[in-house]
């Protein structure tokens, strides 16, 4: 599926974005809820909290669980896994793992030597986002209602 299929889709089934945006904000307020009250306090605790939860092997873990939790969702729901629906969970593995690597090179201060934006202290939080966006992508497929066929109707025919 396209872009402008995907995007269509939604407009058309706008139940499903609301559903996975909703399933989305409880995923980050119930998981993350150290990074939710470090984004509303004052002062910049956004970025080393994030960062210091993102060093851990346990927030490598609960990304790859988002994702396969989804697979398991739309594997259940779909009788074959769609190619693209495969790729874009691969992907989302791939940005989830390559969010803990540079958080542990920020954290080692190993990264100024790198090229932009690997020398970005925050890159990893725009992976981040990233991230969720597929997620909802991939929740919003699991989501959408079941395609209608569309038949051919002949009138006047017999």
């Amino acid at each position: 599926m396209c872009i402008g299929n995907y995007i269509s889709r939604v407009k058309a089934d706008p139940r499903s974005g609301k559903v996975a945006l909703g399933w989305i904000l409880f995923m980050i307020f119930f998981t993350y809820t150290d990074l939710v009250v470090a984004l509303c306090s004052a002062g910049d605790t956004f970025k080393p909290a994030f960062q210091g939860m993102h060093i851990r092997m346990v927030s490598l873990l609960v990304n790859f669980g988002f994702v396969v939790m989804l697979l398991f969702d739309y594997s259940s729901k779909v009788q074959q896994l769609n190619r693209n629906y495969v790729w874009m969970s691969m992907f989302a593995l791939f940005l989830a793992l390559a969010m803990f690597l540079h958080c542990n090179v920020v954290e080692n201060n190993e990264h100024s030597g790198y090229v932009f934006p690997l020398c970005w202290d925050a890159f990893s939080i725009l992976l981040f986002v990233v991230f969720l966006g597929i997620v909802f992508v991939l929740k919003t497929f699991v989501e959408f209602s079941e395609v209608t066929e569309v038949t051919e109707v002949t009138e006047g025919k017999g």
